[in-house]
């Protein structure tokens, strides 16, 4: 685990032991409890389980979605090798072809769904209900063609690549600067 993460997971941890405090002290300043109460036996145990599970979870789909890319898996421990600043000329066909790949709503939907983690094909359309079955099915061929999406061959779930972030966020920036030029009209 990265030093960020154990950091981060070192704060939830002590946000959490410090709303337990206050939730002790609530209940002993003789305020009625609302809800329904569960013992979940040690507290502290329990919340490390918890933040554990949460922190392995997110640590999964950060290495599935950052790091596979329209070329493969690149996993680096350690530091990154250093690349050669170089020109490389631009492919304005793959160019257009990505530009094109971004250009239906369904697509964009598509993208934005999976920025949250991999989804299966159901909880797509489950997600995605004005779009149908097949439509759905094509759309993703599409953007796996382009390399904004990936599908794992062992679990079947949809990953969006860093290619496919990209996009999505660019797309939604684009969309940000129409509606702001159409406000100032």
């Amino acid at each position: 685990m990265s030093d960020e993460l154990k950091e981060e997971m070192k704060k939830l941890k002590e946000e959490i032991a410090s709303l337990k405090d206050q939730l002790k002290g609530m209940t002993e300043e003789g305020r009625p409890r609302r809800g329904l109460y569960i013992d979940i036996g040690n507290v502290q145990q329990y919340a490390d389980d918890v933040m554990q599970s949460v922190a392995e979870g997110v640590h999964g789909e950060l290495e599935r979605s950052i790091f596979i890319g329209p070329g493969g898996c690149r996993i680096w421990r350690g530091p990154r090798p250093q690349r050669e600043e170089e020109e490389r000329p631009v492919d304005y066909g793959q160019a257009a072809k990505a530009m094109s790949a971004l250009g239906h709503e369904h697509r964009l939907k598509i993208l934005n769904a999976l920025m949250s983690g991999g989804k299966y094909i159901n909880e797509l359309q489950e997600e995605l209900k004005d779009i149908t079955a097949s439509t759905l099915s094509s759309h993703l061929d599409v953007l796996e063609e382009v390399g904004f999406v990936v599908q794992e061959k062992v679990r079947g779930r949809y990953l969006i690549t860093m290619p496919g972030r990209t996009a999505c966020k660019m797309a939604s920036r684009i969309a940000g600067f129409l509606k702001r030029g159409e406000q100032e009209e």
